[in-house]
Order: structure tokens, then sequence, then C-alpha cells
């Protein structure tokens, strides 16, 4: 019998690109096909049972006549068609078209035999017609997956060569480990290897037929990042260029050396991870980003989430990212062995990944190839701020009285928490009914304390609060200073940012104020004016749990403190201060040079500081000299005279408060010389003693609350010094 020559051969013609990878597909498939009937005629004498299905098989096939129907025809056939797709393939090369087979056979180095296996494999997920026909050819009809042993008879010639082609099934070979699926009846090491059933994995159904989604057992950990890129997120043109520089240089592929590796550090996730969205869309990458805090869950397979997380970047063309990655480095490195399997798998399958993490990067890169660049991504500075504020604020309605320069200095915020803070405004806004949405100067302090960090609650105390510059009362100097350190914290960014000063100062940008004086003399109460004069919350912390007997834990508390109130822009009150920052001693034992240590790390975490911190102390001569240098207001809180305890007491009763009209507060000044502190208690005694007496607030209710406070003093109240008031009470 002569052979037909191919209409390809007869051609002088150039092949044709595929135009889609379902055209690839369909003639694999076809070339399939060709495969399986030169197999019906190689088997052997079949079951009687299975005889009659003979022509429905050959009707599957689409069967030619007896006259074409032989191995020398067949086999020519389907070497035509091989050469066919050869050419094809090698006309689509630099087509936009995207073909899934070629590009995994490539990523993975795949012999041809390997891609004849992975086109049988996937003929029975588009087509059930071929578990049918695999039956009849196993010659058992419950056996619908093409076995092993099957598709070597398919696709070799010898004995000899099957035999060398067992270790394509190996469960560390490509197919096994990256492709097929590795349960069920193929990891039953009782059945022969030649016996057991090949079945794609799902998710490499999808990848071949040129959708990218992700496996079912990633979605607990990882996601596609498919949001759109928010305006103004992306990153600053250098370093855009400077990345696609690094990534294009090291390239991919079969060509690269290693993966490239960059991890961008600082607080900013939103922002980090949209501009990394933005080179990869310029790469032509996809980007897949994964949460490592869900990763180390105790539920989630380490090692095998890192092994699908490799296989989706290296076979869909795709990024890699790694979000929350500061939970995967822990002071007592007690995840070292999955970070070495990490860095394994990075190494292996991934050509490009980006980290994101707070921190500095902290992992040795000792016996691990990869391309590996840090970018830093600090807080942005008050100009930087004070650009973004105003940039954002363009797309909302804000208040006539807003002044969004106040929120850039009182608020160190990322660009994301600022768009964060602005929306939550407006939300706000509308809950409460605003007018058109617009957004009010509290609706936008109550959104920024929601970006603020809520951890430090844990260390310290708020304190809400309430007084306001009406309600203190100090001299003129004190109070002068109070407005000018408001002035300075408000001015920040046109000083810092606009005019330059940030780059002479390395350290020292907070501002560190020291309030001294004898108890009730207004410290707290002008801390807290502060606070509400900026819009700011306050701290108070309790130096009982920062003091640690264990060597080592003072420093640990004062570090999570200080980090957390970064965050949580927030002013840190340390009340009775010289209990921490007191004196350093000379050293004569281990505990003296310990308790130095702990000052000094004090002195230099409040110069890294760039917040507000505000030392309060009765006993200023106890605080070490190296605070002096490192304060940049210093607030001597006088015991107050005459003049100011009348000041005091006018304006310590509410407007709500029943007050008797004969009330004579001069005498009161007079004769009571006491600190504001306590002043507020002998006026709030008076109150409960006025309630249950159910009359006005008058001089005898304040005689009886100033006796009260007197022996709580341990001071004398001797009757005849408050004449003529003294008859009101009983001395006894």
């Amino acid at each position: 019998m002569v052979s037909k020559t191919s209409p390809e051969q007869e051609s002088s013609e150039p092949s044709q690109p595929y135009t889609s990878n379902y055209e690839h597909l369909a003639e694999e498939l076809q070339l399939l096909d060709l495969r399986l009937k030169l197999r019906m005629l190689e088997a052997p004498q079949l079951d009687s049972e299975l005889v009659l299905m003979n022509e429905e098989i050959r009707s599957l096939l689409n069967a030619e006549s007896s006259e074409e129907d032989d191995k020398e025809h067949l086999t020519t056939k389907a070497g035509h068609l091989e050469q066919r797709i050869a050419a094809r393939l090698e006309a689509s090369s630099g087509q936009e078209v995207q073909l899934m087979l070629p590009q995994v056979a490539d990523s993975l180095n795949l012999s041809g035999l390997e891609v004849s296996i992975l086109v049988a494999c996937l003929a029975p997920e588009l087509d059930r017609k071929y578990e049918r026909i695999y039956a009849f050819l196993q010659n058992d009809m419950s056996d619908q997956r093409p076995t092993a042993g099957f598709v070597l008879r398919l696709f070799t010639g010898s004995a000899e060569e099957r035999l060398s082609a067992r270790l394509l099934f190996d469960v560390n070979a490509p197919l096994m480990k990256l492709l097929l699926e590795r349960r069920g009846e193929y990891g039953d090491s009782r059945i022969p290897l030649i016996a057991r059933p090949l079945k794609l994995e799902d998710w490499t159904v999808n990848m071949l037929l040129g959708y990218e989604v992700l496996d079912e057992r990633l979605a607990k950990v990882a996601g596609l990042s498919t949001l759109a890129i928010p305006p103004h997120a992306r990153f600053p043109e250098e370093l855009e260029q400077n990345l696609l520089r690094f990534v294009k240089h090291y390239g991919s592929g079969k060509e690269r050396k290693a993966g490239s590796l960059l991890y961008c550090s600082g607080p900013d996730e939103e922002g980090k991870l949209s501009g990394i969205r933005e080179v990869c869309g310029k790469l032509g990458l996809s980007l897949l980003v994964a949460d490592m805090d869900k990763l180390l869950l105790s539920e989630a397979d380490f090692s095998e989430m890192l092994r699908l997380l490799g296989r989706h970047t290296l076979l869909e063309n795709a990024a890699l990212c790694f979000t929350g990655f500061d939970s995967i480095v822990t002071e007592d490195d007690r995840h070292l062995l999955k970070r070495r399997l990490l860095m394994e798998m990075l190494e292996a399958y991934v050509p490009l990944t980006f980290i994101l993490g707070e921190a500095q990067w902290r992992i040795s890169f000792t016996g691990v190839q990869l391309n590996f660049m840090q970018i830093d991504f600090p807080i942005p500075d008050e100009a930087e701020r004070k650009q973004t504020w105003a940039t954002f604020g363009q797309e909302y309605r804000l208040s006539p009285q807003m002044d969004l320069a106040d929120f850039s200095g009182s608020f160190r915020f990322t660009a994301g928490q600022i768009r964060a803070a602005l929306a939550g405004g407006e939300n706000i806004a509308v809950w409460n009914g605003a007018s058109g949405a617009e957004v009010s100067v509290s609706d936008l302090y109550q959104a920024c304390y929601f970006q603020s960090s809520r951890k430090i609650q844990a260390l310290a105390t708020k304190i809400r609060a309430m007084y306001t510059w009406d309600m203190l009362v100090l001299p003129d100097e004190q109070l002068s200073q109070l407005r000018e350190i408001c002035r300075q914290v408000k001015y920040r960014p046109l000083v810092y940012g606009e005019w330059g000063f940030a780059g002479r100062l390395s350290l020292g940008r907070g501002l560190n104020i020291l309030f001294s004086g004898p108890p009730g003399s207004g410290k707290t109460m002008a801390a807290e004016v502060i606070a509400t004069e900026l819009n700011l919350e306050i701290y108070k912390i309790d130096v009982s749990q920062i003091v640690s007997k264990y060597i080592g834990e003072t420093e640990k508390n004062l570090s999570r403190i200080f980090d957390e109130a970064e965050t949580s822009n927030a002013i840190l009150f340390f009340d009775e201060a010289d209990a921490l920052f007191g004196k350093r001693s000379e050293v004569k034992d281990a505990h003296d040079r310990y308790a130095n240590v702990e000052i000094s790390y004090l002195l230099q975490k409040m110069e890294e500081y760039t917040g507000i911190v505000i030392l309060a102390t009765n006993l200023n001569q106890n605080l070490d000299d190296a605070f002096a240098r490192r304060l940049h207001f210093k607030l001597e809180f006088p015991f107050p005279e005459k003049k100011q305890r009348g000041l005091i007491w006018r304006g310590m009763f509410p407007r709500g408060a029943p007050l008797d009209p004969d009330m004579d507060y001069d005498f009161m000044a007079d004769k009571f010389i006491l600190a504001g502190g306590n002043i507020k208690n002998i006026a709030l005694n008076a109150a409960f003693y006025a309630a249950h007496e159910g009359c006005p607030i008058g001089m005898k209710q304040i005689m009886l609350a100033a006796k009260r406070e007197y022996l709580k003093l341990g001071r004398t109240f001797l009757q005849s010094d408050y004449a003529p008031y003294h008859k009101l009470i009983e001395v006894k």
C-alpha cells in the first residue's frame, strides 16, 4: 500500500502560528487520537465482552476505512502532524498568544514523552469519550484513567525505554511533584507502578487551558491581586525604574542564574503592594499575594503551601509576594526551619519575589542563591505627609474650617493610612447625617484615631483628656511655653519638611518635655490641655508595669511602648518620672550596671522617638543630668499664689452645680494654702456634702471638706484660723 502524502509536505507555504491556546491543544488531541488508533492495531486479543465494543471505540476515534486504517498509514500521518505542530509552535514563538503546554514544558524542562503523557491525562478532563477508550485499550472497563504502564506503552518503543521512563513517575519528578495527583490509588504502594492510574490535578487542568485561578488549597492563605491600583499609590518614578532594571537584568527562565528577591521594609503595606502591582503589570506578570500570618497557622501544612505557591508562580508567569513577614522572624528563632524551607522554595521555583515587612531584613543569605535588594519605605516625612493629605483631600468634601496641615503634623501616617482616614471621616459624616457628607474636623480626628494602633493600651493607660486652656491656672510664662509646645507640633511639616531642617537632624525630631513641681500643681492637667489642643491621644505610663527585676525585660518593655506609640501617634506621659529616669549611680555591683544600662537605653529611645514625651516629677533634682540636653522644654510648676488660688476656686465648679451666692472665694484663696489638686478634692467633697443635705454648695460644705483634706494631709486644722466661718462646723 502506498501511503498518502500529507498536505504539509506538499505545501511550500510557511507554517501559520497558532491563534489560540485551544487551537494548539486541539491538534495535540488529534495526534493523541492517531496514537490511540495505532494502539488499537497493536492491542492483544480482547476479552469476549470487549470485542463487541470495538466498533464503538473505532467510532469514538473517527477511525477511517480499512484501506487507510493500517499501521504504516497511521504512523506516517502521526509523523506529519507531529512535524506540523512543531513548525506551528516555532512560528508562534514571540507571538502574543500564550500557549500553556509549551510554557509548562519550558518551565519544567519536560521531555517530549512527558508532554505526551500530559496530553493523555488532559484528554479525559476535556472529553469523557477518552475514559471508554482507555478502559477498552487497557482491557478493563473499570480502569477509565490512563495508567502509568499504558502511557508508557503508548508513547515508547522498546521495553528498555519503558523501564528507564519509570523515573518520570518518581515522587520528586516534575509530573508527580507539580502536575499529577499524588493521593488516592497512586499513593497505594500495594499497587504496582505500571497499574496506578494517572490524573491531573484540577488546578493543572485549568492552567493548561489558560485559566489563571488559585488552587483551592491556597485560598485560605493567599489570593491573586486583581484590585485596581488606586490613584497616587504608585512608586516614585526613580524607584520604579530601578526595580524594573534590577528584575530585567537578572531575567527569568532558562538563562537566569537565580531568582530575584526584593525585601520592602516599612509600615505602609498597602502603598508597597500597590506599587508592586504596578511594577508587575509593566513586567507582564500577575501577582500572587500570600499572608505569612496565615501560613504559620497550625492547621496549615507549611511545606505543602510552599509547594503550591512555588508551582503557581513558576507555571503561571507570576510574581510572588509575602505580607506580614515579621511574624516569621522572631527573636527565639522558632521558625528557623520554615524560613530555610521558604528560601529553598524561592531559589528552586520563583523568578521574582517581593517580601513585605516592617523591620529591616534580618535573615542570612549564606548558601542561598538569590539576587537580593532591600528597599526601605519609611513613614513619610512632614512635607510628604502634608502633600499627601492635600492630594487625597481633594477627593472629599471637607469642612471650610479644616486645615489638613494640622493632621500632617499630628499624625505620622503612611499614604494608605491617610487615604483610609479620609474615607473613614466621610463614613462618620454620613453616619452623623452631615449635609452632603461634609467631613468636619471632629469627624476626621475620630477617623484618624481609628487608624492608630491600639496595642499600646496593653502597656499604658489612656487618659481621657477633658481640660482646656480656660481651666488651666498658671503664671503667664508657663502658659506661654505650653502654647509654644503646641505651635511646634503644628508647624513641624513646614520647618522639618519644606524648610529642610529634617536633613540636619538624624535624631531628636520629637518633643521631650519636663514638667516639675509639687503635687497637685497642674502637671497632669497641662499634659491633658496639650492633648486636647492638638487632638492627640495621651497615654499615662505605669512605671510599675515597665520596670522588671529580670535583666533585659525593662528595655524590652520600653521598646514596646515607644514602638507602639510611634504607630499610635500618641503623647507618652511618664508621671513620677524620677522613678524611671533617676540619676545613674556609681557601679558597685551587677545591679548598678544594669540599672545604668536601663537609663542609657531610655535616653536612646527618647532621642529616636518622633512624637511627644512628657515627663512629670515632683523631685526635679533626682533626674539624671543627661536628660537635660535632650529636653526641648522644661516647665516649673510653682505652688499657686493667692491670686492663682482664687482663679482655681472660681473655675473649679461646673456651670450646672448649685452654688450659694454668698460663696467667699477671697476667703478660700487666702486661708486654704493648697495646691490645685487639693482644691479639686475639697470642691468635689463639698458637692457630695451638699447633695446629701439637699442644699446648694456653700461655705459650710467647703469648711467640712477642707477639714477632711487637712486631716488627710496630716496638717493641723485649727478652728480659730478660719473665722468667721469656723462656727459653721463642729471641730471635734
